[in-house]
């Protein structure tokens, strides 16, 4: 059954929005959260807000519009500079030991002496084979 063949009635979203029912000590709770709130407004630079504003908030009534960077304040991008009291680092020159070369080293090639073939153990994995007993276990799928 899919979602589409449901009435609205079984929605998972809150579509009503709750009335509040203050009781005593829930006014005292909700005076202090609104305290809390407002010392954080503060230190963001924000205004207080009333009593009655913090309830319509905490019931989802008031929808808080998230504002440009630039109607925030005085921000024009990042700050490339170093925070004062930093130590600029100095890079350190690499020593000049001459004008030595080191050699170009062989190549390795594998002659095939040893070799009996190639298996293979699971799937597409290929093995080299150099003794007639790993060419055994690998028929039985033994690994080791």
């Amino acid at each position: 059954m899919s979602m589409h063949m449901e009435g609205p009635a079984l929605t998972t979203t809150r579509t009503a929005k709750y009335k509040l029912k203050l009781t005593k000590a829930k006014r005292a709770q909700l005076e202090m959260d609104l305290f809390h709130y407002n010392k954080k407004r503060k230190r963001n630079g924000e205004v207080k807000i009333t009593f009655d504003e913090y309830i319509e908030i905490r019931c989802g009534r008031v929808v808080k519009k998230k504002r440009h960077p630039s109607e925030m304040g005085e921000y024009n991008g990042p700050s490339y500079t170093a925070p004062p009291g930093r130590i600029m680092r100095i890079e350190a020159q690499s020593i000049d030991t001459g004008t030595s070369v080191a050699s170009k080293k062989e190549p390795q090639q594998y002659t095939g002496n040893n070799m009996l073939g190639i298996g293979q153990l699971h799937k597409s994995n290929s093995v080299p084979v150099f003794r007639k007993e790993d060419a055994e276990d690998q028929a039985k799928m033994r690994r080791g």
